[in-house]
């Protein structure tokens, strides 16, 4: 249950995090999707750093569920919901390897 919990947590912090980039951040600078994928992105990073969630949910979702919700969503929401799955996936996994890297872990032969 705890990971079903891990997972609609994720993909609800991915879907917030490509639509806060897709209507509330400048496109000047990186676009549209870009500005999806980095706040998305971020959402994820820290989500990583503190180990709260994972990140395998959101590249089912960004891969296996996308085709399915073509045919459902309307096209801006079609668009923060792949953005923000795939930013959020880059961002956690990243999130996790530093997490990961800055653990001291002491060893003796």
């Amino acid at each position: 249950m705890d990971a079903v919990i891990r997972y609609v947590i994720a993909t609800l912090l991915a879907v917030a995090g490509g639509w806060i980039g897709y209507y509330f951040v400048p496109v000047v600078p990186f676009g549209v999707i870009g500005n999806e994928l980095f706040m998305a992105a971020l959402f994820g990073l820290f989500a990583g750093l503190f180990r709260f969630t994972g990140f395998f949910g959101n590249v089912v979702n960004a891969f296996l569920l996308s085709f399915p919700l073509w045919f459902v969503l309307p096209g801006s929401w079609y668009v923060v919901w792949v953005g923000g799955n795939v930013g959020y996936a880059v961002g956690n996994l990243f999130g996790q390897l530093a997490a990961l890297s800055s653990e001291l872990r002491v060893r003796s032969l």
